[in-house]
């Protein structure tokens, strides 16, 4: 199925899984190769077939409800820590690009719960990966 055009005139809220796709799809197809993100993104040796599935049905249910989803943010990613160079430097960069993608392409009031869910999902990383960090120091 074609993807609407998007872009500033034509920006509306999130309102459908549809549109949580698009939102993913395109938050990832510039942080992959984002310069401080990509490398995190490549040593984390993230199985992407399987991955992005899951970030449909995380975002789904954040933004919309119930959508299957079942796990931790946390835990889900203390694997990928282990084998990735993951900061507050990268987790401020993964929050400033998903707030540009969702600001590209959706404005209203779940456009500005998923900044917010965005910014509350780095705020409960963040003491893990400085966790993580000191143990590693």
């Amino acid at each position: 199925m074609a993807e609407p055009p998007r872009g500033p005139e034509r920006r509306g809220d999130i309102t459908s899984p549809d549109d949580v796709r698009l939102l993913v799809r395109r938050f990832y197809q510039a942080a992959i190769p984002d310069p401080r993100l990509g490398p995190v993104f490549h040593a984390a040796g993230i199985d992407w077939g399987v991955h992005v599935p899951i970030l449909f049905q995380f975002w789904e249910q954040q933004l919309l409800g119930p959508s299957g989803y079942e796990g931790n943010v946390v835990r889900a990613h203390a694997e990928a820590w282990a084998r990735a160079p993951f900061g507050p430097a990268e987790l401020a960069r993964w929050v400033e690009l998903f707030e540009e993608t969702v600001d590209e392409y959706f404005a209203g009031p779940v456009a500005e719960r998923a900044k917010r869910r965005a910014r509350e999902v780095a705020r409960a990383i963040a003491p893990a990966i400085a966790r993580k960090r000191r143990v590693a120091g």
